[in-house]
């Protein structure tokens, strides 16, 4: 199934309008996406924090004077109140600001693990294509790893790729085992064999070449419909995920978009990967996973 950010964008249309409540530090950008959501009638806006307005005067949002954290904590229990559905935090995205969120979810019920997945189009493809983790998770052990997975699946499945082909990447194909990755990737495609993730198709270890084209893939000898038709890329660590995605960003040009999963609420926010004209295509991500 063909998806591009213009469909995602189009399913937060579709959707129904979203409240969602702003915390963080002063960013044009975001309130500039904020607007043209609240133009096209798919999110009513609440804000907290210090005093500003966008770019255009479309929008007007009356901050009270407070601090970040003070803010964040408000548009928390603004959410956990239900006078919100969805928070977009416009930064900075500290340690403080993970620590106080991973803290409140923890209070309101969140018992999954949480992890970041980005979203570009790969060139000649047309289509999503997802990566992760690529915020959170800096060594994500196997538990982690399965956790990782079963987030992403079932978040691929609300953009409508029923079936996704997971690959889980290592640096060779072959099961090393003085190479963590290697192990873990085999037994994440084992648990795929036995139905463990559903319908998604896990394999792995797989190394980049082999992953992305499945001739290479046959010339070392993987028969698997995985390679060269991968809707997401597992990678072993946050180092390889960020190197990865920060080459295609500034040599290739491309574009992402992402979202924070495995929490109990949707959450807008922009990694240091994504342009600030990302804003929209992560609050449409947020809007797009709510319910």
């Amino acid at each position: 199934m063909d998806l591009d950010f213009n469909a995602v964008i189009g399913f937060a249309r579709q959707g129904g309008k979203k409240k969602v409540v702003i915390s963080g530090q002063k960013d044009l950008a975001a309130l500039a996406s904020l607007s043209e959501a609240k133009r096209e009638g798919w999110v009513e806006p609440l804000a907290i924090g210090r005093s500003f307005a966008d770019m255009d005067g479309e929008m007007e949002i009356a901050f009270s004077s407070v601090d970040v954290d003070e803010a964040r904590l408000r548009a928390l229990n603004l959410i956990q109140s239900g006078k919100a559905e969805i928070l977009m935090d416009t930064g900075p995205l500290e340690k403080r600001f993970f620590s106080l969120l991973f803290d409140q979810i923890k209070g309101i019920g969140g018992g999954e693990i949480i992890s970041y997945v980005s979203l570009l189009i790969p060139p000649g493809t047309g289509r999503l294509t997802l990566f992760t983790d690529t915020l959170i998770h800096r060594s994500p052990r196997l538990k982690d790893k399965v956790g990782i997975v079963e987030n992403v699946i079932k978040f691929a499945g609300r953009l409508g790729i029923e079936r996704p082909k997971v690959a889980a990447l290592a640096p060779l194909e072959l099961v090393n085992p003085a190479l963590e990755s290697t192990l873990d990737a085999a037994i994440l495609s084992k648990m795929s064999e036995r139905g463990q993730f559903g319908q998604a198709i896990v394999e792995g270890p797989l190394a980049m070449d082999n992953a992305a084209s499945a001739s290479a893939a046959r010339h070392k000898g993987i028969m698997s419909v995985v390679p060269g038709n991968v809707d997401i890329y597992l990678f072993p660590d946050l180092e390889s995920a960020h190197l990865t995605a920060q080459f295609l960003a500034w040599v290739g040009r491309l574009q992402f978009g992402g979202i924070l999963l495995g929490t109990p609420f949707p959450i807008a926010i922009r990694s240091p990967l994504e342009r600030p004209d990302s804003w929209l295509i992560n609050l449409a991500l947020a809007c797009s996973s709510k319910g």
